[in-house]
């Protein structure tokens, strides 16, 4: 199971890193970046969404090693 808490930190971590990016870039398709106005030009959603993986991943983990 620490395998898949680990995979579930992994993927947090990826998300907050491609929000990040994503923010500083601007939008896909765009030719210069525009300020950061909205959700559709990404960043804080997936941002949340890994913050989201990383904190339960690290609770189930805390949590899984109580049962042993």
């Amino acid at each position: 199971m620490r395998n898949v808490f680990a995979l579930l930190a992994v993927c947090g971590l990826a998300g907050i890193v491609f929000g990040v990016l994503d923010l500083l870039r601007g939008a896909p398709g765009q030719s210069a970046p525009l300020p950061f106005t909205h959700e559709g030009n990404g960043g804080p959603g997936v941002i949340m969404g890994g913050l989201l993986l990383l904190g339960t991943s690290l609770y189930l983990r805390a949590a899984w090693q109580g049962r042993d």
